[in-house]
């Protein structure tokens, strides 16, 4: 499904957001009804924020891509056991990429299930649950105009002297037709913990407009 193009001229902040490391892993299990498919989603919702998790597929067989906020794998194991003691068939994948993605769309395809769309890179297009970098394009008055994700690959690729080498840098690597946005002067703005956010010069959007419409 192909990105919708940014209005870059309306952008005047983009806000950068680093998120948590950790291990991966897929659980495949089948269900036989709602209330196990119910009783799955509650499982991986307890385990929260110790264990994030992306559900990939719904129906006979249920899915979910999870990611651990720390080195201890003994809570896989756990969930294995536990859901192997309650359902049937259970599968734990320890890691996630693009095979075991297949394989759950071959099992979807077999089952009669329904994979669930997944995000993606937005530079290399790998399929990503869990991305290192989400970038959030916001206009004058804060409203949102778009979101980008970036893998861990791709983040680390990017990663320059300092935060606006860093986000100019995703942006020139970005397969979007973000090239205004490029040669914009970023200004540091106010941001909380967890996010680094930049102002886009006002005259640098005048200038790159006015560079465009010739």
């Amino acid at each position: 499904m192909p990105r919708s193009r940014i209005p870059v001229g309306l952008v005047n902040q983009i806000c950068i957001e680093p998120q948590p490391k950790g291990l991966r892993a897929v659980y495949l299990v089948e269900t036989q009804n709602e209330s196990e498919a119910a009783e799955l989603a509650r499982l991986f919702e307890d385990f929260a924020p110790v264990l994030q998790s992306t559900q990939l597929s719904t129906g006979k067989l249920v899915s979910y891509a999870v990611q651990l906020n720390g080195d201890d794998q003994s809570l896989f194991e756990q969930i294995e056991s536990f859901l192997k003691t309650n359902f049937g068939f259970v599968i734990l994948h320890r890691s996630f990429d693009g095979i075991i993605y297949d394989i759950v769309k071959e099992l979807c395809k077999d089952s009669g299930s329904n994979l669930m769309p997944i995000r993606k890179c937005d530079i290399c297009g790998k399929y990503e649950p869990f991305p290192e970098t989400i970038v959030t394009f916001l206009d004058k008055d804060n409203t949102h105009l778009a979101t980008h994700l970036y893998c861990a690959t791709c983040t680390a690729e990017s990663a320059g002297r300092n935060n606006k080498e860093f986000i100019k840098s995703l942006l020139d690597a970005d397969r979007s037709d973000l090239g205004m946005l490029r040669q914009m002067d970023l200004i540091r703005s106010r941001s909380s913990k967890k996010q680094i956010a930049f102002r886009v010069k006002a005259d640098a959007i005048q200038c790159a407009v006015t560079q465009t419409a010739f």
